[in-house]
């Protein structure tokens, strides 16, 4: 799955989870093209109402856990994925747009509430096609719920990225 000729400079796999006290990394949750929270197509996300983060437009199928923690809560329909970290970070990962009307359909899923994950643990399997013939926008929301201590957080786009391999977001902890 590794893709030797994406020359990205966050494109580099990391070892480990990237998570310290002052900074985490987050790496692409699925292949795909990364974009800014702004261009998701829900104003819900653009405009930030839950949080900041950033969106992947998918071309995999897998979306994987981009940190260790906590799944403290999935939706029924495996849309939607709410993940804790030890240092206090809280996560929504929200697969496509509307897709809570599919009722799980295109979507395949083992976790559970209170289930601990490691990053690169696979969450959720999706089928981004079915998704999008049953004529839902699969793009994958993931949000930063709670801004601790004025952190900042910072956003690396990209057309090629690898899901649990290119860096997508990083938060820098105040």
């Amino acid at each position: 799955m590794t893709n030797n000729n994406n020359m990205h400079p966050y494109s580099e796999k990391q070892e480990s989870n990237q998570e310290n006290d002052t900074v985490l990394k987050l790496p692409a949750v699925v292949d795909g093209e990364i974009i800014p929270i702004e261009e998701i197509e829900d104003p819900i996300f653009a405009d930030k109402i839950i949080g900041e983060g950033f969106g992947i437009r998918p071309t995999g199928k897998t979306i994987y856990s981009p940190v260790n923690g906590k799944v403290e809560q999935i939706a029924s329909t495996k849309h939607a994925i709410y993940l804790s970290t030890s240092n206090n970070i809280k996560l929504l990962i929200h697969i496509g747009l509307d897709t809570i009307e599919l009722k799980g359909k295109g979507f395949t899923s083992n976790i559970k509430k209170d289930m601990i994950v490691q990053r690169g643990d696979k969450l959720v399997e999706i089928d981004p096609k079915f998704i999008m013939e049953e004529g839902y926008n699969p793009v994958v929301a993931v949000v930063l719920l709670n801004r601790l201590n004025n952190s900042e957080v910072s956003v690396y786009p990209t057309k090629e990225a690898i899901g649990n391999e290119t860096i997508a977001f990083k938060i820098a902890l105040k």
